[in-house]
């Protein structure tokens, strides 16, 4: 079978692998395995049984659903046809979501579970262009009705497909294959087209590239609806003839590494992060003795993963130190992770480099990347005896980059989306007249090819989760509180955000007298009811917001930013970058396990 699209290169898998596993998922905490062919075959019906419903090529179908078997099944079948999809995140406010679905155009959406059926329920009736609803859950009877919307399990999609006779081959367009929608700096969600061919760009370099086996097994824990994950953890491992397993996510994450035993494991810096932390936290509460301990064989295993990384041989004393080391804490943190990982990808934010070397020293090789959705997403990756911590690796074969004048990255290749949906004025800003893509981060190529992101030019969030977050959506909510006159959201590569509250002072006060509170500015900031008047707003205007854009903590600031600590710009900007060095204390703060709002009664 000719690849002409992801559809048809997935289905040529099917007639080369046939009875081996394809997909394994948990149902009623029981292991299930689903055969290439058996996945082929799901595909293949799952595509006539939308045919027969009506959906044609062009259409838009939006998958709103956890990482499961069906959700790949689903998102093939629809590509086969000729459609184009829309992922939608579970953490999608009804807003957002409804805002995404009308900007589309999508007829189709395929759901799961009660929570996010009762979301699209909410919303159907101002869609009036939505058409039918796929239930990837048992569904209900034949001819059933969801407000205005046909409902239809997968079930009964399946049903239909195998008695529908028509559509002997794909008629798949290797033009546009799906609208993933990205936050912009302002907030409003932007629909980056991407075609086939974008991607399978992508999953040819990294196929060729990284060391993967049609005997892997990988376990895949985030959204599919992410660039990263889709790009990385379901076409390239499709690709490559590997076995994809579907646990319960982040939740159940650890249970599932000890049952599953991957081979090959796609994360995002935070998942590395809560593991390293969790090793290095057993000193605080250990015995003087076994702290020391472990401080030595931390130091032996940051040394020895440093040289490997770098592909520099140990020295006999250093093995011998590395054998002890590994055997007191290495063993352990292997076997947490299932004892048979060859290799993890990490992408989606930037690795701190001594997380990185931890891992090394520990026997596990980490690939960092870097990419951004818009490039497919992968641009660069550190692969097999190309491999420097710190960067993020050279440049893929088919991708070219250059740095530009201002030191910002521009990329260009086969792997460059269409543009934006619906925006040509945006799409114009990102990609100049010659094709190259501006990604709004700066950085700089070393002598030996090794990219290194320094900077970024656009003023976006991306957290250790890999999260996009931009910032003047939620301080502009935070703002319109009287209360609060400036906010500085905090968060880029932190784990979730926080913020900087400048409070009304004259407000406050006021509030101060009427309430015959007889300290003095600021230190009544301190006190309890004003602290909960703080958070209350906070969680008001959390409630409007996706889970992943919600504010976990705040810092009350007594001085409010100034042009003479260089926070402000002359139109009286934040400067985000050096606030974040110049309340650097009060910000750590905020991170530190148990902590509650504090005030900071002067700038660091």
């Amino acid at each position: 079978m000719r690849e002409t699209s992801l559809a048809t290169m997935v289905l040529e898998r099917v007639e080369r692998y046939g009875a081996k596993r394809a997909l394994t998922h948990q149902r009623e905490k029981q292991w299930t395995h689903l055969s290439w062919h058996a996945f082929g075959e799901r595909i293949l019906f799952a595509a006539k049984g939308l045919a027969a419903l009506g959906f044609r090529s062009g259409d838009r179908l939006a998958i709103l659903a956890e990482n499961r078997p069906e959700w790949p099944i689903i998102d093939l079948a629809c590509l086969w046809l000729g459609g184009v999809d829309v992922p939608l995140y579970l953490t999608s406010t009804p807003k957002d979501a409804a805002y995404i679905l009308k900007d589309a155009g999508v007829t189709f959406v395929a759901v799961s579970g009660r929570e996010q059926l009762a979301k699209m329920l909410q919303i159907a009736g101002d869609l009036p262009q939505l058409t039918h609803l796929i239930l990837l859950d048992e569904g209900p009877k034949e001819g059933t009705r969801l407000g205005h919307l046909p409902a239809v399990s997968i079930d009964g999609l399946y049903a239909r497909g195998e008695q529908y006779g028509g559509l002997a081959q794909s008629v798949a367009d290797p033009g546009l294959a799906t609208i993933i929608y990205t936050s912009g700096t302002t907030g409003t969600p932007k629909g980056v087209m991407l075609t086939h061919g974008n991607i399978l760009a992508n999953t040819q370099d990294a196929t060729a590239l990284l060391p993967l086996r049609d005997d892997d097994v990988s376990l895949s824990f985030l959204p599919l609806s992410h660039g990263f994950e889709r790009t990385a953890g379901l076409y390239t491992l499709l690709r490559a003839g590997a076995t994809i397993t579907y646990g319960g996510g982040t939740v159940t994450l650890m249970k599932d590494l000890a049952e599953i035993k991957p081979t090959i494991l796609c994360c995002v810096p935070r998942v590395l992060e809560l593991v390293y932390r969790r090793m290095t936290s057993e000193r605080e509460s250990a015995s003087f003795l076994k702290r020391k301990l472990l401080d030595w064989a931390l130091n032996v295993g940051r040394k020895a993963g440093a040289r490997r990384s770098a592909g520099v041989a140990l020295s006999l004393g250093d093995k011998l130190q590395h054998g002890v080391a590994d055997r007191l804490i290495f063993q352990k943190l292997r076997a947490a992770l299932g004892g048979q990982i060859r290799f993890l990808v990490s992408g989606g934010a930037p690795l701190n480099a001594e997380v990185a070397k931890f891992f090394y020293g520990a026997g596990l090789v980490v690939y960092e990347g870097y990419g951004l959705t818009e490039a497919g997403p992968v641009v660069s990756c550190n692969v097999p005896g190309r491999t420097r911590l710190g960067t993020v690796g050279p440049v893929l074969p088919q991708v070219r980059v250059k740095i530009a004048d201002d030191g910002e990255i521009c990329v260009q290749g086969p792997n460059v989306m269409q543009g934006y949906y619906n925006r040509p004025e945006d799409t114009a800003a990102v990609i100049d007249s010659e094709g190259w893509l501006h990604t709004g981060d700066v950085g700089e190529i070393d002598a030996d090819g090794f990219l290194a992101i320094t900077d970024r030019k656009k003023d976006l969030i991306i957290t250790s989760e890999g999260e996009n977050i931009a910032p003047q959506l939620v301080e502009g909510l935070l703002k319109q509180d009287p209360l609060i006159e400036e906010a500085c959201l905090i968060g880029d590569k932190r784990p979730y955000l926080t913020v900087l509250l400048v409070p009304n002072r004259a407000l406050l006060e006021a509030l101060a007298r009427k309430y015959n509170v007889e300290e003095p500015w600021p230190a009544f900031l301190d006190r309890n009811e004003f602290r909960v008047l703080f958070r209350r707003r906070l969680d008001e205007v959390n409630r409007s917001l996706p889970l992943y854009s919600r504010v976990r903590n705040f810092a009350l600031l007594a001085e409010p930013f100034s042009m003479e600590r260089e926070e402000l710009t002359p139109t009286l900007k934040v400067k985000r970058r050096v606030v974040t060095e110049t309340r650097r204390a009060q910000i750590d703060a905020m991170y530190r396990p148990g902590s509650s709002p504090g005030v900071d009664h002067a700038a660091n």
